[in-house]
């Protein structure tokens, strides 16, 4: 006999972590992800893991089988974005390092937001750098001295 999909569903998500189900919108994660690796000259297979840590902008189909987290961070002054399946066996550990509270569903204002603040941030250290160099060059000018003039 055939199993109905919702079996199936339950099935899975009995063997994959409870932790998965406490992920919300908002919360800070670190995730330890595992990668296939092949290098296409020696065509040998491998296998890494990466470590993942950001906030939580959306989670996607709850609690289905095809549900995802889409989790951002800044790297480098760099906004990067990752979206991924909960319940897939690439997962090796789930850390929510912190939770919290949020009145959106999704939280895709957060890119702009950054962006924002990046872009104020690069204002002011280039207002500082203008400065630094015109102050520079202040100090360059040398005034005439006073000369006395000397008795003959």
């Amino acid at each position: 006999m055939t199993k109905s999909i919702f079996a199936i569903n339950e099935e899975i998500k009995k063997d994959s972590k409870t932790v998965l189900d406490n992920i919300k919108v908002g919360d800070t994660v670190k995730i330890v992800l595992k990668l296939k690796e092949t290098n296409p000259d020696k065509k040998s297979k491998g296998s890494k893991t990466q470590t993942v840590q950001g906030l939580v902008l959306a989670r996607k189909h709850n609690k289905e089988l095809g549900a995802a987290i889409t989790i951002r961070s800044i790297v480098d002054s760099v906004g990067v974005e990752w979206i991924i399946p909960l319940y897939t066996s690439d997962i090796i550990k789930v850390d929510i390092l912190k939770s919290s509270k949020v009145r959106r569903a999704k939280l895709y204002y957060i890119r702009r937001k950054s962006i924002k603040e990046t872009k104020a941030k690069l204002r002011k250290e280039t207002k500082k750098v203008v400065e630094e160099s015109v102050g520079d060059k202040k100090g360059d000018i040398v005034e005439p001295e006073t000369t006395e003039e000397k008795p003959q």
